[in-house]
């Protein structure tokens, strides 16, 4: 799938599970339990040990669309796309990592906290741009007043997501919406992978829900 369908893909799914485990074993796991309750994207930041054994186990099983998070170098990019991953996610505004991805045909979600990043990311031909923290900056008002002056911007965001906002990040048009790493792993933690798998089908309802 090239980067172009896969951010279609994306648009109609919606969610993406960031994991940011503490150990292979764990971010595996958590993949599976919200494949499972029916997420279709999943971000493995290169945080996790052994992220790439990771990435590739996930892109064989072919069950979903993988990509590489905190991405903070050309160097964890390529890495990322020897890999498999379809998708690189910065944090921060790499706009060095845009043209390095779309040669791959990769699509590049670089992060932006400000109007001067946003545009920055739209003129270098950013795939989505990825508004972090969400929460701090305002959450969907934010997406809003940014929507106004860069109307022709996708956003990704990433930042306190729940059940009870993700209707609206659907409504405002975000392409990209984030399952965030803290709830999925408190999640796995305490309610096990079934537990999980069923906080993910919530989600997958809700939005299902906000966009028919």
């Amino acid at each position: 799938m090239d980067r172009i369908e896969l951010v279609r893909e994306l648009h109609r799914h919606r969610l993406v599970a960031v994991i940011r485990s503490k150990t292979a074993e764990q971010a595996l796991q958590t993949a599976k339990a919200v494949a499972t309750g029916g997420v279709k994207f999943v971000e493995i930041t290169f945080t996790v040990p052994g992220v790439l054994d990771v990435i590739k186990e996930l892109v064989s099983a072919k069950e979903l669309h993988v990509g590489a998070g905190t991405v903070l170098s050309s160097q964890q990019a390529e890495r990322a796309i020897h890999a498999g991953a379809e998708f690189v996610v910065s944090p921060s505004l790499e706009l060095n990592l845009i043209g390095l991805c779309h040669s791959a045909n990769l699509a590049c979600f670089p992060g932006a906290a400000t109007p001067t990043e946003i545009i920055a990311a739209l003129r270098a031909h950013a795939d989505l741009v990825k508004i972090f923290p969400a929460d701090c900056l305002g959450g969907v008002s934010f997406i809003k007043q940014m929507s106004g002056p860069f109307p022709e911007v996708r956003f990704m965001l990433s930042g306190g997501v729940t059940l009870a906002n993700v209707k609206e990040y659907v409504n405002a048009n975000v392409t990209g919406i984030c399952l965030g790493s803290a709830f999925l792993a408190t999640t796995l933690d305490e309610q096990g992978e079934r537990g999980l798998a069923n906080e993910a089908k919530e989600f997958v309802k809700t939005v299902a829900r906000a966009q028919a």
